[in-house]
């Protein structure tokens, strides 16, 4: 009997030692993460990695990527390394607004090569759940954070996408953009 009570201890210390660990998170061992927390004061903006003001994450954009955005993407936009492609720092995000229009209005699916990583998977297309609106704001909201510099979208450009990609039916490939 007393054998008994000593294994039964032994895993006990174990089980609650693991739930204390996991508790603490000794870095990167349960959960990887490469964002530290940061403290903000309430009623302060955000600071950059740069120490300048963060956008606003109330804005129209903010709250689409927050909502849809973000499960894949991130909160700081950087994504999942070889699962889910950048959008901090992202060539295809500051040029021509009308790539990434046709992959938020279609999705995309196909290999392609970011920043040395190698992803090939599918995102859905939005068109048929966002407004041209929607699109415009967060593509404005994505093109100017994250360290992004690029100009806003318009819902006009949106529409003018749209109406031209019409008949496309599938993800685009990368070849399509």
């Amino acid at each position: 009997m007393k054998r008994f009570y000593s294994h039964q201890l032994i895993l006990s210390l174990a089980f609650f030692s693991a739930i204390f660990l996991a508790g603490c998170n000794i870095k990167g061992f349960f959960i990887k993460s490469s964002d530290d927390p940061v403290w903000v004061e309430p009623g302060k903006p955000a600071a950059s990695a740069e120490g300048e003001a963060s956008v606003d994450m109330n804005s129209p954009g903010a709250k689409v990527y927050k909502r849809i955005c973000n499960a894949c993407h991130g909160e700081s936009g950087k994504g999942m390394a070889g699962i889910y492609p950048p959008l901090a720092g992202s060539a295809l995000m500051q040029g021509d607004a009308a790539k990434p229009i046709k992959i938020v209005l279609h999705g995309f699916s196909g290999k392609i090569e970011r920043e040395g990583q190698t992803y090939n998977g599918v995102m859905t297309g939005w068109g048929a759940a966002l407004s041209d609106q929607d699109i415009a704001d967060v593509l404005t909201f994505v093109r100017s954070s994250f360290g992004n510099t690029a100009g806003a979208v318009t819902a006009s450009e949106v529409k003018g996408v749209r109406d031209a990609t019409a008949g496309h039916s599938k993800p685009m490939a990368e070849s399509e953009l």
